[in-house]
């Protein structure tokens, strides 16, 4: 008994000790296409009665282009702001109701959580940023134009809708950008 027992007491000292250990500074790719994946199950296709006002906001692709110098940092980069500016977007709770529940939560939890474990990426790459400034300003364009969207139609079922087809856009965009380069 006291052999289990201090079995149990080493486990524990042991998770512990693993959990509480620092996490490496880096995004975790599987992370962005279960972004993606999670906010396509959110709803069904784009809704018919939302059809007239669909409008196509244009993708920053050149702030989303992989370059090789310094190992993609601008990339990295520009990926982890796109992360914080779609969890700013996601701060409304106001999303339609045909939108399933769980699923909208866990799309936000697992943002959250690549934001939190990546935070040091604007800290940690100094070299290698002098592009970094204009794709920041093409992508808080891009996400400008989704929150005004959002706030010129009162923030209603066919505005979430058109945000969701665009992120989907953004976020099929950068998995299709990094899968041949980082995995």
């Amino acid at each position: 008994m006291t052999f289990q027992g201090l079995a149990w007491i080493s486990a524990l000292i042991c998770l512990a000790q693993v959990s509480s250990m620092p996490t490496d500074c880096r995004l975790h790719w599987t992370l962005i296409t279960r972004t993606h994946n999670l906010l396509l199950k959110v709803s069904g296709p784009f809704p018919a009665q939302c059809l007239d006002d669909k409008v196509e906001i244009s993708l920053p692709e050149s702030a989303l282009l992989y370059d090789d110098s310094e190992q993609g940092v601008g990339f990295t980069k520009v990926v982890y702001k796109a992360l914080t500016k779609i969890d700013t977007l996601f701060e409304n709770d106001g999303f339609p109701q045909s939108w399933n529940e769980q699923t909208t939560e866990n799309f936000q939890n697992v943002v959250y959580r690549q934001i939190e474990e990546s935070k040091c990426i604007l800290r940690k790459m100094q070299k290698g940023e002098n592009d970094f400034s204009a794709r920041d300003a093409a992508l808080t364009d891009y996400f400008e134009k989704l929150t005004k969207l959002l706030k010129d139609k009162e923030f209603n079922d066919c505005a979430w809708e058109i945000v969701r087809h665009e992120i989907l856009r953004i976020l099929q965009f950068i998995v299709v950008e990094s899968s041949d380069k980082l995995f």
